[in-house]
């Protein structure tokens, strides 16, 4: 998201890749792309943090142009699937780059693996794609113009300012209801994403409710919600959920997620609704599911996330 300084009002992004700061998006072999993502102050959460959220464009984009690439008439996809593992923390100001590689492909399915670096050369990101042919028509060549120039320079972004430090000694789920009364900051990429929340009574643990008001920028080329988009979302309530859960002073991290896409709903404003259950709260690690909805009960997609506390 950019913000007007001058006029402290929106400007609404054009598209998700421009959106999460990824460029520099190139063919690098038959069966390999790259790309960047310069990590702005736009994708922190609540605790001014980047953590797997702010990588579910990156990741989904990325993980379906290599199957894409791989036929020569261009035959459009979609990824059926992604598995996502964090393998450490990612810092506001780094420039990642990814790679996918097409590990098999035939005329219906592909699998492609994605891999995310820090500028330092270490691996905060790794898994899977799982790619589809359709029978779709698209507005443009999807490995074109959306992501071909390098992201901007982390100076040459305005950056919206951190949210607030939170008091080491508060427990989770009061840092959840304050957000949802909006006596705190819900984070940038929760603002970018128009998401609101609220908790969930549930008889493991505290479950969140996470909604999102679509806009016409969330949308792939076919028209619908973005694949990263979704993923992004999905994994969002599933780091509210973690927070929720956590005792006073805990930190974590979404350390894994693998969804499922069903359907791709539109982004003419509706709103779309993620619903986390707890499955089972450790002291290490917590387990959810999370299912999202269309406005009219439409099943969209289908999740299950591990939040790890430390």
């Amino acid at each position: 998201m950019v913000v007007d300084r001058a006029s402290s009002t929106r400007i609404v992004p054009r598209d998700p890749v421009t959106a999460f700061g990824i460029g520099n998006v190139a063919t690098t072999g038959p069966t390999t792309v790259r790309a960047e993502q310069q990590v702005s102050t736009d994708l922190v959460d609540h605790r001014g943090r980047i953590d797997l959220p702010a990588l579910a464009v990156l990741f989904d984009h990325l993980g379906g142009l290599p199957y894409f690439a791989s036929d020569p008439d261009g035959s459009p996809c979609v990824q059926a699937r992604l598995a996502i593992s964090m393998q450490g923390g990612v810092d506001v100001g780094d420039r990642l780059t990814a790679n996918a590689e097409l590990l098999m492909h035939d005329e219906a399915f592909g699998t492609t693996r994605v891999d995310i670096v820090t500028s330092t050369g270490r691996i905060c990101s790794s898994g899977t794609a799982r790619n589809v042919a359709v029978g779709r028509t698209f507005d443009h060549n999807p490995t074109g113009d959306r992501g071909a120039a390098a992201p901007p320079g982390n100076s040459d972004l305005p950056g919206l300012p951190l949210p607030p430090a939170i008091e080491p000694g508060l427990d989770g789920r009061v840092i959840i209801e304050q957000i949802a009364a909006g006596t705190r900051a819900a984070g940038n990429l929760t603002e970018l994403l128009n998401g609101r929340v609220d908790t969930v009574d549930h008889p493991l643990g505290t479950g969140v409710r996470f909604t999102v008001g679509t806009e016409p920028w969330m949308g792939n080329v076919f028209g619908t919600m973005h694949g990263g988009i979704i993923a992004a979302a999905v994994a969002q309530g599933c780091s509210f959920a973690g927070q929720a859960n956590a005792a006073a002073g805990r930190d974590y991290q979404v350390a894994d997620l693998a969804i499922c896409f069903l359907r791709s709903p539109a982004v003419q404003g509706a709103d779309v609704v993620v619903e986390v259950t707890p499955v089972k709260i450790g002291r290490r690690v917590a387990s959810f599911d999370a299912a999202m909805h269309a406005h009219d009960g439409t099943l969209l997609s289908r999740c299950s996330a591990d939040v790890h506390y430390r």
